[in-house]
């Protein structure tokens, strides 16, 4: 925003102009564009006259050209004052130049917008009445928002019609004290972006309580008690998108970064279907779960990239559901804290050459630095999860009574403080879930667990429950019933990893079957002399079956601990 002069009718001179009155001119200028006649062109006659920020003639002869622009639009014939001036952009919608009209990639009219922030707040809007369309940004500009409508706390317009931003590696940002995000798609909105980094953005929650003192109290606003037990669902959450119930976005190559949320999504909150191509989620932050992401609705991931991401709470890169607050022993449900939705990350096969997916360099201070899911349903395949943190449990991947898919993963050089320095996989009747059907299931093939740490146990893998009381050591534990998380090895290879005590996999009340798999080459360093000491794999409590092409060996010090059939020391 500029910084010009502005003289007060007292002849003061004030440096910056206050930002919200300038912008709320905007917005309401935009609102009556479709006006006709006298009575439109004296209402932003007047506004132009009252935000005439340098002072100026030039700037009211600017006002008053735009407006000009407007009404001339909406009526029969366009002005020709200004025809020159926006010769080769429709702001109207009427879409008068045919050639344009044959590139419209099926979303409606197209806009191109210049480099100025609030003709792109303008151009959102007039998308927005116009039943969608197709919006052209200025190649590399810089849009700098620095005001938020109040009622979505939102930089610009709520989606809430089948919308494309054509980025051309232009980026949308925040450029303001107050915190709000940039995008919210509504229900039955759909946005995509192409092309467009979206940084900067900070969803805050709306503050309820009382007026300042001498207000008179008004009536609070009728809003929908959120999971959390505050507001409306999704407030303080997306910093920069929100997308809700019966919303949609697709992303191809977009670039979200150094956005932060009050609550869950530093970059992305999903409730309704959002796609991600060829695009990154970096360096965002949530005070909750999902620093990079997180999701209760439809979330896939094309060769794309969410790195350096971090969460107060859980899922440092992605959180598919809430989890609970770290220092806490079982997750709290109620208030939403048993949902959560579908979630598939996927490489992309090129014509060159093939694109891994990856998360990477994620940090949560509970579970799941790289990803976190509490229920639902997990996909992932050709990707690396690589060099992932969690200060909790799962340094790669945790998953609670989720039905979780790995398929040509590499799990590399990720740690956990506690259990599981790669993978998680837990549920079952700890939980204390209605049915005792809600165990976890995991199937990992054709994988690499490799160089992965955990502070206590299972350095590549921990399966079953995590809430461990070691009092007499592992020794002379009998096998279990199983009963808790399932897990399934196919050709996979579990290597160099390290933890206190099943180096390579600690199975605790679960199940583990392993086909064509390999455990080597882990280590444990736990010294309690009570203890049974794994390098390779220990069971306690649960079962562990091998067939007869899967092989354990090389651990160190043991391979097996427990009661592991077919398992050689």
């Amino acid at each position: 925003m500029s910084n010009d002069d502005v003289t007060t009718p007292a002849g003061e001179i004030h440096t910056t102009p206050p930002a919200p009155t300038r912008r709320r001119a905007l917005w309401v200028a935009t609102g009556v564009a479709g006006l006709t006649g006298v009575v439109g062109l004296a209402a932003l006659g007047g506004l132009a006259a009252r935000d005439n920020k340098s002072g100026g003639a030039e700037r009211t002869a600017d006002q008053q050209a735009a407006a000009q622009q407007n009404v001339s639009d909406a009526g029969p014939e366009r002005g020709k004052a200004d025809k020159g001036a926006d010769e080769g952009r429709d702001w109207s919608g009427k879409g008068r130049d045919e050639d344009r009209d044959q590139k419209r990639d099926e979303r409606g009219h197209v806009r191109e917008v210049p480099c100025d922030d609030e003709k792109l707040i303008e151009a959102v809007d007039l998308a927005n009445r116009d039943h969608g369309g197709t919006l052209k940004l200025a190649p590399n500009c810089t849009y700098e928002l620095d005001f938020a409508d109040k009622k979505s706390n939102t930089g610009l317009p709520t989606i809430k019609q089948e919308i494309t931003i054509k980025g051309n590696d232009a980026t949308i940002k925040r450029d303001s004290e107050d915190a709000f995000r940039i995008f919210r798609v509504a229900d039955g909105g759909d946005l995509t972006l192409k092309d467009l980094t979206v940084k900067d953005g900070n969803a805050s929650e709306f503050k309820y309580g009382g007026p300042p003192p001498g207000v008179p109290e008004l009536q609070a606003p009728a809003v929908l008690p959120g999971p959390d037990g505050g507001g409306k669902e999704g407030e303080g959450d997306g910093g920069a998108l929100l997308v809700e119930r019966g919303g949609s976005a697709h992303l191809f190559g977009v670039k979200l970064t150094r956005n932060n949320a009050e609550n869950n999504g530093g970059a992305i909150a999903n409730f309704g279907r959002v796609e991600l191509d060829d695009s990154k989620v970096e360096n965002n932050h949530a005070q909750k779960d999902g620093g990079g992401i997180f999701n209760l609705g439809v979330l896939k991931l094309v060769g794309s990239h969410v790195s350096d991401n971090t969460a107060g709470y859980n899922g440092g890169g992605i959180a598919n559901g809430r989890g609970k607050k770290p220092g806490h022993d079982a997750p709290v449900y109620g208030k939403g804290h048993d949902e959560a939705g579908i979630v598939e990350i996927l490489g992309r096969a090129g014509e060159k050459v093939d694109v891994k997916s990856s998360i990477e360099g994620n940090q949560a201070g509970g579970n799941g630095g790289g990803v976190f899911s509490s229920g639902g349903h997990v996909t992932i395949s050709f990707t690396a999860i690589t060099r992932n943190t969690a200060s909790e449990n799962g340094g790669g991947v945790y998953a609670e009574n989720t039905d979780l898919d790995l398929d040509h993963v590499l799990v590399a050089k990720n740690h956990a403080a506690e259990n599981g320095g790669g993978i998680v996989t837990t549920g079952g009747k700890h939980w204390n879930w209605p049915s005792d059907d809600r165990a976890g299931a995991a199937t990992v093939s054709d994988s690499t667990i490799v160089e992965n740490t955990a502070g206590r146990f299972g350095g590549g893998i921990f399966n079953g429950e995590w809430l461990i009381k070691v009092e007499d050591g592992f020794a002379g534990q009998p096998e279990g019933e199983g009963d808790n998380a399932l897990l399934t090895l196919r050709n996979t290879e579990i290597k160099h990893n390290t933890a206190l005590n099943g180096g390579g996999i600690f199975n605790h009340k679960g199940t583990v079957h392993l086909t064509k798999t390999k455990v080597v080459k882990n280590t444990a360093t736990d010294p309690a002399k009570l203890h049974r000491v794994a390098g390779g794999i220990l069971n306690l409590g649960g079962k562990v079956r091998l067939d007869d092409k899967s092989i354990v060996a090389d651990n160190d010090p043991t391979n097996c601990a427990g009661t592991v059939k077919d398992c050689f020391n």
